[in-house]
């Protein structure tokens, strides 16, 4: 039974995810059809965006916090390991990880919880919780001790509750690496399913007589036009020039950007067959797909191909529901899902050819590798199985008709959910009752952040949405990307590092693009149209307004400054998602490198500080912060005083060792990086 009023934490909506596929369509069905004692929480990037330009006052003690664990993170990352943790795990996504509502987090793929409260985490398949950290498998003995201690403290660490997975060989991998009793009791099997609303209300349609049989490829289901290779294309194409020289009819339709003439070619497949068959038997799409068009295209198709050497859960589950027959490999974690010539066609050879023990581990780990040998022999088994199974239509008819009846089933996710949602309560109830520690709560949110989580209706929007950032609008003035359910603008075609997709990353990482979330392209006011130089016109029409106004105003200093202060509350309110909250909207630069100081105006009041100090602070200043500064009423004063307490020695002294320094200029260097192309 589920306990009442069970409410999870899911800090999925934050960077580290993206090179885990995010909001992965694996687990909506836990959400569409989570019980109704199962409150679901997680980060709303919009609302998360405009509230920390509107209010200084919270983006100010979330920084605070995120600088708090950063040197706390720096004196613990000794490893290699660590390190490369914490990459992904950037601070402030920690912090808000910590931050968010819930009395337990899910996580999935790997693990990145904040450790302040019970967590459960489930894992498709055991080589991904390498993937992102290790080279081979993590088959080098120091890689080995170092991932098994870091992940093995977090698993035995009182705090995971439980541990899930639907493939059994994945359970056995846990166990036989961790080597840890107190993990092998938190190791459960769980089933598998996707959610109605993942197959879009689309039944398995009256497909066409097989004397014209539909063929479907997709690369993955991010669409990542990058792992075409990786996931059999080129075995297709191989497979298909062979099929028509041996039947007279059909249509493959394949979804992905096509690769260079010169990669197909490396790769074994005739170009100039492809170039001729383009837009007659080979239909391709380039552009991504709609999760709508996805499945309206597998309801039409009498098989799916999917020769991959990865897994692709969601995509087999689609196929077999919308009875579209799915020709896969023997990779791990395909026997959940297909049974050969029952519900599918299993390709065999890739596990035999590609996987092996690693010696440090002793697990069964992949090593992606080309072998043309197993090439040749996946484009033949294909060509052969296929040619086999359409000869025969009353065997294909019969095996559709059982792969669907099999799917609804196994793959129900009103099961999935009912099943996991059930353990996962009775594991914090039972942990709450017996814990001596009472189960540690994180910090249950706090004034506005608690109107930044994704509300009901919020859940397809981020579903529907793809998973990692896909390019929509190039303007060449600005870029718009889709997300996360969201739709995010930066002006010109900047560099964008892992950690920049973060709401944060503007405030926090000196030199990261300022970027603008949004629900819709309506709300984003045609911003990708302008320049970042024509909003600076903008801006600066306005500044030089108030610069005027300040002008008349300053021989009478209170009136400046209760003007000052006006100004600066109204800015804070009035279209807030248009100012520029990075820097003290009354701080000005008027002199710069006068022996050594920058001269900053703030409100009437002049300061000069050293130029290698760094940004001005006026409070750092005023309680004596700086090594050396002066303050003054007007500029004439400041100049003054700097020149009687240095005199001319003092100022050749500094002209060498007082060069002007960015203060930003040691920005870290992310492992992963996105640029519109």
């Amino acid at each position: 039974m589920i306990s009442p009023h069970l409410n999870v934490a899911v800090p999925w909506s934050l960077s580290h995810y993206i090179p885990l596929n995010g909001f992965a369509h694996l687990y909506r069905a836990l959400f569409d059809d989570a019980p109704e004692g199962v409150a679901l929480h997680a980060w709303d990037n919009v609302k998360l965006g405009r509230l920390f330009r509107s209010d200084q006052r919270i983006r100010k003690e979330i920084l605070h916090k995120a600088k708090a664990e950063e040197l706390r993170a720096d004196r613990l990352a000794g490893e290699t390991f660590a390190r490369a943790y914490q990459e992904l795990f950037w601070t402030s996504n920690r912090v808000m990880t910590a931050e968010l509502v819930g009395d337990i987090e899910f996580h999935h793929t790997v693990p990145f919880p904040s450790l302040t409260r019970p967590f459960v985490f489930h894992c498709e398949s055991f080589a991904n919780l390498l993937l992102p950290f290790a080279q081979d498998g993590g088959n080098s003995a120091r890689q080995h001790e170092e991932i098994r201690a870091h992940f093995g403290a977090m698993l035995a660490n009182p705090l995971c509750l439980g541990i899930f997975s639907h493939v059994p060989e994945t359970l056995e991998s846990l166990h036989r690496f961790f080597s840890n009793s107190t993990i092998d009791r938190k190791l459960f099997r769980s089933r598998v399913g996707l959610s109605e609303n993942t197959v879009q209300e689309l039944a398995p349609q009256k497909k066409i007589v097989l004397s014209r049989p539909r063929f479907l490829f997709l690369n993955s289901g991010s669409q990542n036009p990058a792992e075409f290779f990786h996931r059999g294309g080129h075995l297709v194409l191989r497979f298909w020039k062979e099929y028509l020289a041996s039947r007279q009819a059909g249509l493959l339709m394949v979804t992905c950007r096509k690769p260079s003439e010169e990669d197909l070619i490396e790769h074994g497949v005739d170009v100039s067959f492809v170039r001729d068959q383009t837009g007659r038997s080979i239909i391709w799409g380039h552009g991504y797909l709609s999760d709508y068009e996805v499945n309206a295209l597998m309801a039409g198709a009498h098989v799916v191909v999917l020769p991959s050497v990865d897994l692709d859960s969601v995509l087999i589950m689609k196929a077999m529901m919308l009875g579209a027959i799915p020709i896969v490999t023997d990779i791990v974690g395909t026997s959940v899902y297909v049974t050969d010539n029952q519900n599918g066609i299993v390709l065999q050879g890739v596990r035999e050819a590609l996987s092996y023990k690693a010696v440090a581990t002793g697990i069964l780990v992949d090593r992606y590798s080309r072998r043309p040998d197993l090439e040749d022999s996946l484009a033949s088994q294909l060509t052969s199985r296929v040619c086999a199974l359409l000869d025969r239509p009353r065997i294909y008819w019969d095996m559709r008709n059982h792969m669907v009846a099999h799917a609804k089933d196994q793959f129900s996710g009103q099961a999935f959910s009912d099943q996991f949602w059930n353990a996962v309560s009775d594991l914090y109830q039972r942990d709450r009752a017996f814990s001596s520690r009472h189960s540690i709560k994180a910090v249950q949110g706090r004034g506005a952040l608690l109107d930044c989580t994704i509300h009901c209706d919020g859940w397809a929007r981020v579903f529907d949405s793809p998973a990692q950032p896909t390019l929509r609008i190039n303007t060449g003035q600005g870029v718009v990307w889709e997300w996360g359910g969201a739709v995010i603008h930066a002006y010109g075609n900047p560099p964008v590092d892992l950690n920049d997709w973060s709401v944060l990353a503007e405030y926090y990482r000196p030199g990261a693009p300022r970027m603008t979330f949004a629900n819709a392209l309506e709300e984003l006011a045609g911003q990708y149209l302008y320049s970042a130089e024509h909003q600076e016109v903008r801006r600066f029409t306005r500044v030089a307004l108030v610069r005027m106004v300040a002008r008349v105003l300053r021989p009478f200093p209170r009136i400046y400054r209760l003007a000052a202060r006006i100004l600066s509350d109204l800015r804070s309110v009035i279209r807030p998602g248009l100012v520029e909250v990075k820097a003290d909207p009354d701080v000005e630069l008027v002199r710069h490198g006068v022996c050594g100081y920058n001269i900053i105006r703030r409100f009437d009041r002049y300061y000069a500080i050293l130029q290698n100090e760094g940004a001005f602070i006026s409070a750092k200043a005023d309680s004596g912060g700086y090594s050396s500064w002066f303050s003054g009423h007007s500029l004439e004063d400041v100049e003054r005083a700097i020149v009687v307490a240095h005199g001319h020695e003092s100022e050749r002294a500094n002209s060498s060792a007082l060069s002007p320094v960015d203060p930003h200029a040691t920005k870290a260097k992310a492992s992963h990086s996105y640029r519109a192309g």
